[in-house]
């Protein structure tokens, strides 16, 4: 009976080692938005990282991925401690790693990326994708600029203003729209117009679309819908 007793107390000990470990932080958005505002400004994109353990932690950061729509221009990458600009070397590649400052338990860590859309177009974007991680595990952390007239989108989503990354794509792609859109559905098909599938959409900014396991590899649509069953934007993808 000790025996047992013990080997449960071992087992309970572990659980939540691997449980802390598992949630050490959380992001508050996946995916964070804002719009470039006329008048010359730079756009600060914001995700705020908090720590979930019970001891400080530092977070290695890198640049996953990164779009620029012609015209515009990525000004600093910052966490809590500091900030990179793109004359930083191995920044935009994606092979350097840098480490913020300590985070405190329960605190929270600010991670922005900075955008100039003084030159871009009209109804177009960029994004940055971050790799952040503890050493335990990696989260994502997308960041997106927008360019509107009056700064904030207020016109039907435009078929050039829906955003699928990555393309080429390995096991999901993440498909943003503007909150206005009223998107309802995302459905995947092949080539000869099956339906390979649909996702559920649970964010007013963007969902994520899990690819199934068997997927072949090739070429597929994407085809968006809002709550009318109009179809609001359609998209040609590669899965590797």
């Amino acid at each position: 009976m000790r025996i047992l007793r013990f080997v449960s107390l071992i087992f309970i000990a572990l659980f939540s080692t691997w449980s802390a470990k598992g949630q050490s932080f959380s992001l508050n958005v996946d995916t964070a938005r804002e719009y470039w505002v006329p008048g010359g400004y730079d756009v600060d994109v914001h995700v705020k990282l908090t720590n979930l353990s019970s001891s400080a932690i530092m977070i290695d950061w890198s640049m996953a991925s990164y779009n620029l729509d012609l015209g515009w221009k990525i000004i600093s990458v910052c966490d809590n401690y500091q900030c990179k600009d793109t004359t930083t070397a191995g920044l935009l590649s994606g092979t350097t790693t840098f480490t913020s400052a300590a985070i405190n338990p329960a605190a929270k860590g600010d991670f922005k990326v900075g955008f100039n859309g003084d030159a871009a177009a009209y109804y177009t974007k960029s994004y940055v994708v971050l790799d952040l991680s503890n050493g335990a595990e990696t989260k994502k952390a997308t960041f997106f600029a927008y360019k509107y007239p009056t700064g904030v989108s207020t016109i039907l989503l435009l078929d050039n203003n829906v955003s699928i990354f990555p393309n080429p794509a390995q096991n999901y792609i993440d498909v943003a729209y503007s909150p206005s859109s009223d998107v309802k559905t995302i459905a995947l098909y092949n080539m000869i117009g099956k339906v390979i599938g649909v996702y559920k959409v649970t964010d007013k900014n963007s969902t994520r679309c899990e690819f199934a396991a068997d997927m072949p590899s090739g070429i597929y649509l994407v085809r968006v819908a809002d709550s009318n069953g109009n179809i609001i934007a359609t998209r040609k993808i590669t899965h590797q």
